[in-house]
């Protein structure tokens, strides 16, 4: 599944003539003339090149491109090589991952460097095909190390490199839309990419004439089947490298991709050859200036050692995203950054769906950077991400855990963030449930009711009407005390201190703390009342009393509450 309409920081007006089918040039915004700053150290500029391949590992179609540091790690020689400068300190690869052992994980790090704690690429399953772009910068003699954790052929294409400069410079300035921008949908035209087709893809509404490369997140879904999509300069030959994977009918899978613009036919842009079809969702990031721009210290590439800016597995932060919530991170240097670099990982995915990056607290684009196709998977993507001065959301339109990798960022003036921050709400939970109390030894399935068929049954009972776990309200649970299984006979002994846990069906366990008990009578009002006054959301857990707290008597009930002190997420 694949994002709807949302609204977008683009003028309407253009847009209608767009729509329209008429022409509109792309007019830079302009401003006023910023006075010269030197660029902050590590400052790089893109240099744009041909897509081609570094290196294949697979024997059976002759190997080349690498030598091996040990059994699991590869080493490719990137500065010097298919048209990227010697004095090359970072690169843009592709690195695609096939004929895998079984599940695992790949990692391009700095050449004679030790590894990261990080990932590139993420594999689920043997025999999967999966790519992902990489921002890597270059260790010994220009060159990568490339880990895997399984045993697999590594195939390794170039899609650009960054140069240092110390300077302002005209080209290889990166320029992020402020929001953005989808370039064609081919399942809004009702047919898909055939067998062997290529699609072409005008980026001039956007990107100006004088532009060297296009930063792209390539989006296929309903494939045809197995194969490869490549990106590359509108008017060129397609080359020898790919973009893009499919292993399987009906998949849907993303990759960011940089690619050299060309021109042909009187349209400016990009070209995608599809090996074995499927639909196609292309959006533009931005794009890097060329020689005819002025020159500025606005765009510059700046990377770091990978580090981790957002994890939500921990339970301090988000836990596992529910459907439609937001998540927001930032990253050193933001305060003079216009885009950050990172690669996006979601893990133990609620179901399929998108994940959305834009800047924090602005509206969301029309647009995807990352797809799942089922619950429990994990899946990475390459992302060049606009910010504002609150940093950057992530929004996911069906759940799961999200960690965020930071290689660098790009120089410039952050958005203003207009908007509140997210409000996340997790949904009610549901049952049954599973309530344990350590106290007492006790642990059972709760469902719902309080008839005999229920309690007779051995079960604890949600009192109907009252609230559910972690809603702020208050819940009543009811079980025999002497019955049954007399769940509740020794209620009268829990005490200050003691908690409970209530365990729901999506993974969420509720922690309550002991707060205090009470004698009522049977009416039901008097009953829940007596459980109000304890701080919210809260459970009572009632069962038939005599007036001294020992089972039991049908007049009497023993109310003992409990108040929530944090959740586990599910």
């Amino acid at each position: 599944m694949l994002p709807g309409w949302w609204p977008m920081n683009v003028s309407l007006s253009r847009r209608r003539l767009l729509a329209m089918g008429i022409a509109v040039p792309f007019v830079p915004r302009a401003s006023s003339p910023l006075p010269p700053v030197p660029p902050p150290p590590g400052s790089s500029a893109f240099v744009s090149v041909a897509p081609s391949r570094l290196a294949e590992t697979r024997v059976s179609i002759g190997a080349f491109g690498f030598s091996r540091i040990d059994a699991n790690t590869i080493r490719v020689q990137i500065a010097g090589r298919n048209g990227v400068p010697a004095n090359a300190i970072s690169a843009v690869l592709n690195v695609t991952v096939m004929n895998v052992a079984g599940p695992g994980f790949v990692t391009a790090y700095p050449a004679g460097n030790a590894r990261p704690q990080a990932s590139n690429v993420n594999v689920e399953q043997t025999g999967q095909v999966i790519a992902n772009l990489v921002t890597v910068r270059l260790g010994v003699n220009g060159s990568v190390d490339i880990f895997s954790s399984q045993i697999n052929d590594i195939v390794v294409d170039v899609n650009g490199a960054y140069v240092p400069v110390a300077a302002a410079v005209a080209g290889g300035r990166f320029v992020a839309l402020e929001s953005a921008y989808r370039a064609i949908d081919t399942r809004n035209r009702g047919y898909k990419v055939s067998i062997g087709g290529v699609e072409r893809i005008s980026v001039g509404a956007v990107v100006p004439a004088g532009a060297t490369a296009v930063v792209v997140n390539l989006t296929i879904t309903e494939t045809n089947g197995p194969g490869f999509w490549t990106a590359y300069p509108m008017g060129s030959a397609l080359p020898n490298s790919s973009s893009l994977n499919a292993d399987a009918v009906g998949q849907t899978r993303a990759n960011q991709a940089i690619v050299p613009l060309g021109s042909s036919g009187g349209l400016f842009g990009i070209e995608v050859f599809a090996s074995y079809g499927g639909h196609l969702i292309v959006d533009i990031a931005g794009y890097f200036t060329g020689d005819s721009a002025a020159a500025s210290t606005v765009g510059l590439f700046v990377p770091n050692a990978p580090y981790r800016a957002l994890d939500t597995r921990l339970v301090a932060l988000y836990g596992r995203l529910y459907p439609g919530w937001v998540a927001e991170f930032d990253f050193t240097g933001r305060a003079g950054a216009q885009a950050v670099v990172v690669n996006l990982t979601t893990t133990a995915t609620r179901g399929p769906g998108f994940f959305t990056g834009y800047p924090a607290r602005t509206y969301r684009p029309l647009a995807s950077n990352l797809n799942a196709s089922y619950a429990n998977q994990t899946i990475a993507n390459h992302a060049m991400l606009r910010c504002s001065t609150a940093g950057v959301a992530v929004f996911t339109q069906s759940g799961g855990a999200l960690i965020v990798d930071v290689a660098g960022y790009f120089t410039g003036i952050p958005l203003g963030a207009p908007l509140p921050a997210p409000v996340n709400i997790p949904p009610p939970s549901q049952m049954p449930y599973f309530l344990s109390i350590p106290a007492l030894g006790v642990a059972a399935a709760v469902v719902e009711g309080i008839t005999d068929d229920v309690v007779d049954a051995g079960y604890v009972g949600h009192w109907p009407g009252t609230g559910l776990a972690g809603q702020h309200g208050h819940m009543v649970l009811f079980a025999h005390r002497t019955k049954s299984t007399a769940l509740f006979r020794n209620l009268h002994l829990l005490a200050v201190g003691d908690e409970i846990t209530i365990s729901a069906a999506d993974g969420r366990v509720y922690h309550y703390q002991y707060v205090w008990r009470q004698i009522t009578g049977e009416d039901s009002t008097e009953i829940y009342s007596a459980g109000l006054w304890a701080p919210l959301p809260s459970v009572s857990l009632v069962a038939c009393s005599k007036a001294n707290l020992l089972p039991t008597d049908t007049a009497y009930r023993l109310v003992v509450t409990f108040s929530l002190t944090y959740i586990e997420p599910g």
